[in-house]
């Protein structure tokens, strides 16, 4: 049977059970013969699963009954536009390049750790996921692929109300959080901490790598096991202050701490061009990682009488201490000496915003938005690297591998927008002035190097809806976006991976450009809804990982401003609730990219596409199940393919108690596996071509608890740039 015949199969049986036990709880047999139990007369207005509207579509967690037992990482499987490939990655549009915001604003413990922590993430304590891939101008334009704004959970309860969670999964992971706020007068705060602990399955893989331009080393193989184990503990506290009806303060902060431990066992081998083995190696490796994080930020928010403006002005630090130590040993076999290099490096981050905005909204047609924020990163790194001498059994400093980094980066923005209601159509138009300077020096056995740029960039944004009647409404937006390298793109710093893979960054990488345009349209009626979208962007400078191999079989990796990228694609997304005790959704993308680079003389593009499915069944008084299903493939790069699908699905079991305080769920994913093998890969470059698969077993069973207590009626307040409704 397989996992398409399970998945239907399990849908069928839920709506099935979800009918007799409506009939069961509706006809109850008697001994006075067949009484018939008049049914309650109830009206609940249905909340729908995906909303969108003129910038954004919006994924509403909270209807998702799914949500108290599962993660991060499962409900964004289902968000439309959102995908997570095999390496568990999350895509956006098919791209990595993209923004994280967390109630609106770009710091926080999952936007500095989004990758990891969505793993493990708890759903409950998110209200909505909102994927908005032409932001309007009041949003940095950072980000190619848009942003997904991670809008969490405000537990506005009466007087004090908290929870706690626990959850443990069969793979070794456990995480536990608790939430509590309370209020005074016009006080109130709000507390969370939590703490989780999530090994990775191990993976296994095969590496085949032809190498075009020697003879001696012509193919290598590098089979390998990776082990990762990752563990987090976080702290955050808010609390505002206000006055009167007018004025509003508001100051919060959190901290996070993380460590990570990797071990790979690697096997690597070269054969010549007639296929004899000219060298055997075994390659034991460890990498410890420290990546801890801080932020706090205060807003002031000014509400005016007469026009109902709003001002507010904020500003925020984010720092981010981290440091990698990474031990690297070759155990000879054949052709090749011992050898054992231990790597240090540490990095400070810290990063300083300050910003301000204001909004408002005239005789209830005109809209009007301006701001400036100025934003300040500073980079630290200092690393040293360490040789095993065999001979004399010590450490030795290695000084041509090290390089120390200082770096700067300054953004000056300003933005401006106007919006017009008519009956029936919004226009909306505006502009976002930025301006980036960097400035760089790295240090290294060989000399300073100075990176010193400058970018200048205007970003337009035009949008017009229409509310064509009833629920159906079309939108159309444009807008342009920017992705500027990170410090690790730019670092010319080379980590060693293993003697024969290194990598590098390029400090003269460039801001990258691309523009998007969006049409949509919505539909719906009472029961159901139904979103259908077409995107399409270019971007002529794309950064992307390229790697070029030498006659010794050494592959070297860094990137560069070398590709022009065209992508479009075409969503539909349809959710139906036929009854209170039943609800589905479904959606599918379809899209094609292709890429080209000219100073390379090469082109690659495909097709890439994705389905996702999810269902859900009241069986018994406050009893729900619930199954989910995704499948996606045709992943490309410039220099790379995919091949095959990666696919996943789950069943799970949610039975509330104590009047819906306490929830119990229990989690099955991918039950019926102890081995799975996601898509493949093929990378074609003009000094080699590459293969890549690899498999891990992905069989889990997570069980969960949450508590919640109290009841008082709190009003946490927040500056309103945090909040992202964008609605004329």
């Amino acid at each position: 049977m397989n996992a398409k015949t399970i998945i239907l199969t399990a849908s069928v049986l839920l709506a099935v059970l979800s009918g007799r036990a409506q009939d069961a709880m509706t006809a109850q047999p008697d001994s006075l013969g067949r009484v018939e139990q008049l049914r309650e007369a109830t009206v609940a207005a249905r909340r729908e699963l995906v909303t969108s509207d003129a910038d954004k579509l919006t994924y509403n967690v909270e209807a998702d009954p799914q949500a108290a037992g599962s993660s991060l990482i499962d409900i964004l499987r289902r968000v439309p536009m959102v995908s997570v490939n095999g390496e568990e990655k999350v895509l956006l549009n098919g791209s990595t390049d993209y923004k994280v915001l967390v109630n609106g604003r770009p710091t926080g413990m999952l936007v500095r750790n989004f990758a990891q922590l969505v793993k493990t993430f708890p759903a409950s304590s998110v209200k909505e996921i909102q994927v908005i891939t032409n932001p309007p101008v009041k949003y940095d334009a950072e980000g190619i692929g848009g942003l997904i704004n991670i809008v969490l959970v405000r537990r506005l309860k009466a007087g004090y109300s908290g929870s706690v969670g626990l959850q443990a999964g069969t793979l070794g992971m456990a995480s536990a959080n608790g939430y509590l706020s309370a209020q005074l007068g016009k006080f109130a705060v709000s507390a969370s901490a939590g703490g989780m602990r999530f090994p990775n399955p191990r993976y296994n893989g095969i590496t085949d790598i032809e190498n075009l331009t020697g003879t001696a080393r012509r193919y290598q193989r590098l089979e390998f096991e990776d082990d990762v184990l990752y563990s987090t503990g976080s702290f955050s506290l808010e609390a505002s202050y206000e006055p009167d009806s007018l004025n509003l303060v508001t100051l919060s902060g959190w901290v996070d701490l993380q460590r990570t431990r990797e071990s790979f066992r690697i096997s690597e081998r070269f054969w010549d061009a007639d296929r004899r083995l000219t060298a055997d190696m075994q390659e034991p490796r460890q990498a410890y990682s420290r990546g801890d994080s801080f932020s706090g930020e205060l807003a002031y928010q000014k509400t005016f009488r007469g026009d109902g403006g709003v001002l507010t002005f904020s500003y925020a630090v984010d720092g981010i201490p981290n440091g990698v130590d990474n031990d690297v040993t070759v155990v000879p076999v054949l052709g090749v000496e011992p050898y054992r290099r231990h790597s240090f490096n540490t990095a400070n981050t810290l990063q300083h915003f300050a910003q301000a905005d204001y909004f408002a909204t005239l005789r209830k047609k005109h809209q009007l938005e301006a701001g400036a924020k100025y934003t300040l990163r500073s980079h630290t790194a200092d690393s040293q690297d360490e040789l095993w001498d065999f001979e004399r059994q010590a450490w030795r400093v290695d000084d041509g591998n090290v390089n120390d980094l200082d770096y700067r980066q300054h953004i000056f923005a300003a933005y401006a927008s106007y919006g017009y209601k008519f009956a029936r159509l919004t226009l909306k138009a505006g502009a976002r002035l930025e301006y980036t300077l960097n400035r760089g020096l790295s240090k290294s056995a060989s000399g300073k190097l100075t990176f010193d740029n400058s970018n200048f960039n205007v970003v337009p944004y035009l949008n017009a809806a229409w509310q064509l009647g009833g629920s159906d409404a079309l939108s159309l937006s444009y807008t342009r976006r920017l992705g500027r390298p990170s410090v690790s793109y730019l670092n010319p710093y080379i980590f060693e991976e293993t003697p024969y893979s290194r990598s590098h960054g390029n400090p003269d990488l460039r801001t990258v450009v691309s523009d998007a345009l969006t049409l949509t349209y919505r539909t719906g009626g009472d029961k159901w809804g139904l979103t259908a979208r077409t995107y399409g962007s270019l971007c002529g400078n794309k950064i992307e990982y390229l790697s070029v191999t030498h006659p010794d079989g050494t592959k070297v990796s860094t990137y560069g401003n070398a590709v022009r990228h065209r992508h479009v694609d075409a969503l539909l997304d349809f959710d139906w609730e036929p009854t209170d005790g039943f609800g589905m959704q479904v959606s599918g993308n379809v899209g094609y990219d292709d890429f080209y680079a000219r100073a390379l003389d090469q082109r690659n593009g495909g097709w890439n596409w994705s389905v996702d499915f999810s269902a859900n069944a009241g069986l018994w008084r406050e009893a729900l199940a619930y199954v989910s299903a995704f499948a996606s493939g045709g992943e490309t790069t410039l220099q790379r393919t995919y091949h095959g699908a990666e696919y996943a699905y789950s069943i799970g079991l949610q039975q509330r108690f104590c009047q819906g305080h306490l929830t119990l769920s229990a989690t099955a994913v991918l039950p019926f596996q102890n081995r799975y093998e996601g898509a493949s890969r093929d990378t074609e470059a003009a000094t080699y071509r590459q293969h890549n698969a690899s498999w891990y077993n992905p069989r889990q069973f997570r069980f969960g608890l949450t508590w919640r207590f109290g009841k008082t009626e709190i009003s946490l307040k927040r500056a309103r740039k945090t909040d992202v409704d964008d609605k004329l």
